[in-house]
């Protein structure tokens, strides 16, 4: 598994919130939506790379108070619930968002994860 699928998988376990780990045609929201960021892997010295990714809180944005209070728990969620090895880095404003021609409030997160790989992660696994 990669890391971002480790991470939507760990957020699921923890409750009934849909989580994407990239972007995807359809949206149900609240949801969480896993993509990277740039740059997205860099050495970090040690044999260790980082690895960026953004994390997008979304909510319906009906009506404006009830997405921005909706996107502050999925965000509060986020920064709690991380697992080893991963970081919250910041979080960015309530913005409306267009996808699939429907409007929702999202707010962007930016998460780093770091993991001592000693080479290539994928050296000697099969391509699936």
């Amino acid at each position: 598994m990669t890391p971002w699928e480790d991470l939507a998988d760990y957020w699921r376990g923890l409750g009934e919130l849909q989580v994407y780990e990239t972007m995807t045609e359809q949206l149900d929201v609240p949801c969480l939506v896993l993509t990277p960021d740039d740059p997205w892997i860099e050495p970090n010295g040690f044999s260790i790379d980082q690895e960026r990714y953004l994390a997008y809180a979304l909510a319906t944005s009906s009506t404006a108070p009830a997405a921005q209070r909706q996107l502050h728990v999925l965000l509060h969620f986020m920064r709690h619930n991380l697992p080893e090895g991963w970081a919250f880095v910041s979080a960015g404003p309530p913005a409306q968002r267009d996808h699939q021609g429907i409007t929702y409030m999202a707010a962007e997160t930016r998460l780093t994860f770091n993991q001592c790989t000693g080479g290539d992660p994928y050296e000697g696994a099969s391509s699936s």
